[in-house]
């Protein structure tokens, strides 16, 4: 399999982003759920496509967390848990991309 340096750097600078954001989850849990609502603003902030995310979301690679107990709460999503699922998606389709060039 021959991955490009350019992939090699995307998988490094997703693998540092995770890094981080597991360490403010654990350090600041607080900072690190985001309302549903909200969610759309932060992609667009990290230049995540939106369609990206809900694939994700549908395949529950990336599950809500609801507070409150009436169906009525907010959902919150963790930001650490989209960036890895965005991580993980990322290396699946180089992985891909590299298999179909190779045939």
């Amino acid at each position: 399999m021959n991955v490009s340096i350019e992939d090699i750097q995307s998988i490094m600078i997703d693998s540092y982003q995770v890094g981080y954001m597991e360490a403010v989850k654990a350090y600041e849990p607080a900072q690190d759920l985001i309302r549903l609502r909200e969610v759309k603003k932060w992609l667009k902030m990290m230049r995540i496509d939106l369609k990206r995310f809900n694939v994700l979301v549908n395949k529950e690679l990336i599950k809500p967390i609801r507070k409150g107990e009436s169906r009525n709460s907010p959902l919150y999503y963790s930001k650490a848990e989209i960036k890895q699922a965005l991580s993980l998606a990322n290396v699946s389709g180089i992985i891909v991309r590299n298999a179909i060039q190779n045939k």
